[in-house]
């Protein structure tokens, strides 16, 4: 069998490569979301909500959270306790398969759930010269999953999601941080009138 001719291969296996180091970012919206009826976030208070992907672990949300919250101050959006807020937010980190690694990465089948029947939340939030996976040393690729829910109705109203991978960077060429990741990721969520 004769071998394809490999200066075809190399151009594409490069397109490939940088393709996968790019971010991605994606967001999702109730199409009846609108930012002037919502004016108080807070953490969401339930505790026994996770999500689970396949090949992926999760990672302590707290940084994210915090860039989360940072990011939505900036926005307008005011803290409130919870039995008061307008929004809960819902933050989860997800690590994908560590280099060398050969078990599964990143899967795009996921549940989210909670001991409640209610379907689980999303991620983000941060500090400066961390890279936005949160931890030190070598890992593979990461998911931020943001997702603000109506305490009212249960339901969610706007969710975003960052996959990336521990060698992305930002605009300057440096590490992406948490706060740059977080902003990046809540770029399309409009900010209150």
């Amino acid at each position: 069998m004769r071998m394809p001719n490999s200066r075809f291969l190399i151009p594409i296996s490069l397109v490939l490569v940088v393709g996968c180091a790019k971010p991605r970012f994606t967001h999702d919206v109730e199409a009846g979301f609108r930012p002037g009826a919502y004016q108080t976030v807070a953490v969401d208070p339930r505790r026994d909500r996770i999500l689970i992907r396949d090949g992926m672990r999760p990672l302590n949300p707290d940084l994210h959270l915090k860039a989360v919250l940072a990011e939505l101050d900036s926005r307008s959006y005011r803290p409130a306790p919870a039995a008061e807020a307008d929004l809960w937010i819902a933050v989860y980190v997800l690590m994908g398969a560590q280099e060398g690694n050969h078990g599964g990465a990143s899967s795009p089948a996921h549940r989210e759930g909670s001991g409640e029947g209610h379907h689980g939340g999303r991620s983000g939030a941060g500090t400066g010269a961390t890279p936005a996976g949160g931890e030190a040393g070598p890992r593979g690729t990461f998911t931020i999953i943001v997702q603000l829910e109506d305490p009212k109705t249960g339901l969610p109203v706007w969710q975003g999601e960052a996959n990336l991978d521990h060698q992305a960077k930002a605009l300057d060429g440096n590490p992406l941080s948490i706060e740059e990741a977080v902003h990046e990721l809540m770029r399309p969520l409009p900010a209150r009138p």
